[in-house]
């Protein structure tokens, strides 16, 4: 079986692994089955995004996008750039929208199929304002970040 374990803690994270472990043997134990092979790797951790990193952002972000930009619930978003974050490095992840403000509409109402995501062969963003956005959102943020440290905050 291979499967992905998220969480926002990694005392929760460890006692999942645990309890995969110890619900494995068990039910070969139930079934009178020889013990399982269990080969836990870690793999990548949840990105944890550095509150002070994210506040600047949204202020400058706020600013620069209005009614357009929109602060997303925490998700367990499990990418090789945690390695940074969980190294102590302040930063944040985040998303910019790809599809046409009518398409989004129509899939959170429901009148519309849903979007896919990034790791689908349909994933197909709007190029031009999709790259804009995001050279102006990652060019606002990491300009915000520089102007915070020069400040010394």
């Amino acid at each position: 079986m291979i499967g992905t374990i998220r969480s926002f803690k990694p005392q929760v994270r460890a006692r999942m692994l645990a309890g995969i472990e110890r619900t494995a043997k068990a039910v070969a134990a139930m079934a009178d089955a020889p013990a399982p092979e269990i080969h836990l790797d870690e793999g990548t951790k949840a990105v944890m995004n550095d509150a002070a990193v994210v506040g600047q952002a949204e202020r400058v972000l706020k600013v620069a996008f209005g009614d357009k930009f929109n602060v997303s619930p925490a998700n367990t978003t499990s990418e090789d750039y945690s390695e940074y974050v969980n190294a102590g490095v302040p930063s944040m992840f985040f998303n910019i929208g790809v599809y046409e403000p009518d398409r989004v509409a129509a899939a959170r109402n429901g009148s519309g199929p849903p979007l896919p995501g990034n790791h689908s062969p349909q994933f197909a963003p709007v190029p031009k304002p999709t790259i804009r956005t995001g050279v102006t959102a990652m060019t606002l943020a990491v300009l915000s970040a520089f102007d915070q440290r020069a400040r010394g905050q």
